[in-house]
């Protein structure tokens, strides 16, 4: 056994540098390039799960990208080779013996779900892990998310690839310099951004102090943005579930081909649930995972500010909106999910009635 010395630590992606001494040269295992790897190839995790020393689990690559913990952050691999307590800081090598990611949690609700840190994100940190200690990322202070045909076809952008705004942090950089909501950036300093991954491993990979240019699309027009970056903060907490209302109000479902059941956003309840009083809007008091057009990612106490950029202030604006819908169109719901504290845009497809 030998003993290790920490030198740095990244908590945001669960990863630590250690300095171990032998009496000889130690023997090194290869680094495989985690870009390539593909959903379906084989790989095999290593560890000491359960305190089982030195046992070997085979599956394969069951996603690539999952988000766990913080959705602007997260990469992991997820596989099916067994994973278990004591696994945790083994490898994940791939057919080739190579390593191509570190065992880093389990799925407490099924067995043989394992997330792995891809081994190519552990290696960006080290160089500033054996510096410093420590790891500090740029950021922006934007929310993001994918140009996808339906978002495009739904608020009529202009363009088919980059990073859109969903929110922009009060006192943020991207604020200083004049982003707003549906904000389309398309490049950084001359590079082309296709989705919004692309622009947070550009930024995250910057020093705090460094100036980026963005080339964006805002209302079918091409702007420039100078951003001063300032340094990632730690993830936020989630609110607190139990704030959202108890019980839905005595109003019947809003629309029930998408089977959401919406109500006036009272003014209480927005205090209650710390709703900022620049959030207008109708709030979302029930999701019915029965309807014909079910939304997955619409949830319970999200607030519904626009629809496909049109202001819904009232139920009666929803409704309004809604029965004009028909099959096939795609709707842009833009408003603010308490849950994470910020606002967003939840996407839904029409299917027939």
């Amino acid at each position: 056994m030998l003993r290790g010395e920490l030198v740095g630590v990244d908590p945001a992606i669960d990863v630590a540098l250690l300095r171990v001494s032998g009496a000889g040269p130690l023997p090194e295992a290869p680094l495989g390039n985690s870009d390539d790897l593909r959903v379906g190839e084989w790989v095999c995790a290593i560890g000491n799960p359960l305190g089982y020393v030195h046992s070997v689990t085979v599956g394969v690559v069951s996603f690539i990208g999952r988000k766990l913990f913080d959705a602007s952050l997260d990469d992991y691999i997820q596989t099916d080779a067994a994973i278990n307590l004591g696994n945790s800081g083994g490898p994940l090598i791939n057919a080739r013996g190579e390593v191509i990611g570190i065992n880093a949690a389990i799925s407490s609700r099924a067995n043989n779900i394992g997330f792995a840190v891809p081994i190519n994100q552990a290696v960006a940190i080290l160089a500033q892990l054996k510096a410093h200690g420590a790891v500090t990322r740029g950021f922006i202070g934007v929310t993001l998310m994918d140009v996808s045909p339906d978002l495009q076809r739904s608020l009529k952008l202009s363009v088919s690839r980059g990073a859109m705004v969903q929110d922009v942090r009060p006192d943020s950089p991207g604020e200083r310099a004049g982003l707003k909501p549906y904000d389309v950036i398309l490049t950084v300093d001359g590079r082309e951004i296709w989705t919004n991954e692309e622009l947070i491993r550009d930024i995250s990979g910057r020093q705090p102090g460094t100036v980026a240019r963005l080339e964006l699309v805002r209302d079918g027009h091409r702007e420039t943005a100078q951003v001063k970056l300032t340094e990632r903060p730690s993830a936020a907490d989630n609110v607190d579930d139990t704030r959202l209302p108890t019980r839905a109000p005595a109003t019947p479902p809003a629309d029930p081909m998408l089977g959401l059941t919406v109500h006036d956003l009272e003014p209480a309840i927005a205090r209650r649930m710390d709703i900022p009083a620049s959030v207008q809007g109708v709030l979302v008091v029930r999701v019915d995972p029965a309807a014909a057009s079910f939304v997955p990612a619409m949830r319970r106490g999200f607030v519904i500010m626009e629809i496909n950029r049109q202001p819904v202030r009232s139920s009666g604006d929803f409704q309004r909106f809604m029965t004009s819908a028909r099959t096939g169109d795609a709707l842009a719901f833009y408003g603010y999910d308490p849950a994470v504290q910020q606002r967003t845009i939840v996407m839904a497809t029409v299917d027939a009635r």
